[in-house]
């Protein structure tokens, strides 16, 4: 694999260009590297200094990788814009094994003849990843590249901000729908009807989609394209990981995968903004559901909580309790009621938890017994106003087995009327890691106080 993003942030840093370090780095081999441009001049200085070019830099040392490592099979592109437009034309050829590009900028992608060289030249080639594209065609030029490959030979394609990608696009992956395992798509807020566009595309196995966008009930503004996304997902049974963020939708966009039996669902996640959180009390349908999916692992939810009380608290939290094979429970704002009743509820009922992260009001040393007895756990992170002492604390690590090595407990909002004291603090911390090598975090409730403890 080249990372070239590596060789970028190396020679972007200040301390890297220190004279003595930089010196040393381009001698010897290393020295015909050593290339350079003059920079501005400085107001009021007769002297024209020069600084690295760092384009020049990574060209050249991945043009030496490219000739000398025929068998490369993995390409990303550094944060420089455009590199790969100046570099694939003449690298190409060389990348009979590639199978995996990763583009940070998308406009290497405009470029028709290059397009032709990755076609005849990387027939491998069965991963795409774009960071950016600023074009306003890069839809249709990002289209008309995954069209351009053999059908269903692509198996991850992935856009991580925006792309402009909408329509064009999605229509294009379905000719890749046997075979794409990983879709991952930023979409901005007038490129959600590609969402319907992708029901051929039924072999996912990962399915991430990020919104950025004004906050959008899909399923009552725009019903049809709703019901068309719901139809796609339902006939995904390959479907493991699902991810979805800023969207208020998510929960009615996931309720088809968790009704659909023959769907074994690994990991879900909800995570979302202020203003573009779904509200917990109006999705009973989805909280209710969740809990009948008995393979989920891993669990994180973002969710408004305003009004969730009583009755609507209790079924959400029984819900998460029927998930018994659940090892990473993640909750936030969803759980800014929680009691001490519910979050040893948790502990009781998923017994192989590892990896905790929960808020709560008021919570107390009544926890730690429960807590104690998840002997697989390894973080534990209480986020919500807590009320821990230093021996309700120490109950708790006196409790840890071998199972618990390495545990990282933390507690980022504590009361600040009962604070531990430094000695505490220091105290626990030394009990963690006589008993199982672990680390201790403690912060007091933002607002009120600006105290970080944190050992290691």
């Amino acid at each position: 694999m080249l990372d070239l993003r590596d060789l970028g942030y190396l020679l972007d840093d200040d301390k890297f260009k220190q004279g003595r370090i930089l010196k040393n780095f381009f001698s010897g081999p290393l020295e015909r590297f050593h290339l350079t441009v003059e920079a501005p001049v400085r107001q009021g200085s007769r002297n024209r200094p020069r600084r690295l070019d760092m384009r020049a830099i990574v060209l050249a040392v991945g043009n030496v990788i490219t000739e000398q490592s025929p068998l490369l099979e993995a390409l990303t592109e550094p944060t420089i814009d455009g590199v790969f437009s100046t570099a694939l034309p003449s690298w190409v050829s060389r990348l009979s094994h590639l199978k995996r590009l990763d583009l940070f900028d998308g406009s290497a992608l405009a470029d028709e003849a290059v397009c032709e060289m990755l076609h005849s030249n990387c027939p491998l080639l069965d991963s795409l990843t774009i960071y950016s594209a600023t074009s306003e065609d890069a839809d249709k030029q990002i289209a008309a590249f995954i069209s351009g490959r053999r059908p269903n030979s692509l198996i991850h394609f992935e856009n991580i901000s925006n792309c402009h990608i909408g329509l064009d696009t999605a229509v294009a992956l379905n000719k890749h729908g046997k075979s794409l395992a990983v879709i991952k798509l930023y979409l901005t807020g007038d490129k959600l009807q590609a969402l319907g566009c992708l029901r051929e595309c039924t072999s996912v196995s990962t399915l991430a989609i990020e919104y950025s966008g004004p906050a959008d009930d899909l399923k009552k503004n725009d019903n049809d394209l709703y019901l068309e996304v719901a139809e796609w997902l339902r006939n995904c049974n390959e479907l493991r990981d699902i991810s979805i963020t800023n969207m208020v939708s998510a929960p009615d966009m996931i309720l088809p995968i968790l009704l659909t039996d023959s769907i074994q669902l690994n990991k879900l996640q909800i995570n979302s903004n202020e203003g573009l959180m779904y509200l917990v009390k109006d999705h009973q349908d989805f909280h209710q559901s969740l809990g009948q999916k008995q393979s989920l692992q891993e669990l994180s939810l973002r969710a408004d909580p305003e009004g969730l009380v009583g009755d609507p608290l209790a079924e959400v939290t029984n819900s998460i309790c029927s998930l018994s094979n659940l090892r990473y429970l993640h909750l936030t704002r969803i759980s800014d009621y929680f009691s001490n009743q519910h979050v040893k509820a948790f502990a009781q009922h998923l017994v192989n938890l590892e990896h905790i992260y929960i808020g709560g009001y008021g919570i107390t040393d009544g926890v730690w017994d429960a807590m104690a007895r998840l002997k697989n756990l390894k973080t534990l992170t209480f986020s919500g106003l807590t009320m821990f002492t230093a021996q309700g604390i120490l109950s708790f690590v006196d409790q840890l087995s071998d199972g618990n090595q390495g545990l990282l407990l933390g507690v980022d909002n504590a009361d600040a009327d009962s604070p531990l004291t430094s000695e505490e603090q220091e105290l626990v911390q030394e009990a963690l890691t006589a008993k199982v090598n672990g680390s201790f975090a403690y912060q007091l409730l933002r607002g009120m106080a600006n105290t970080l403890c944190e050992f290691s």
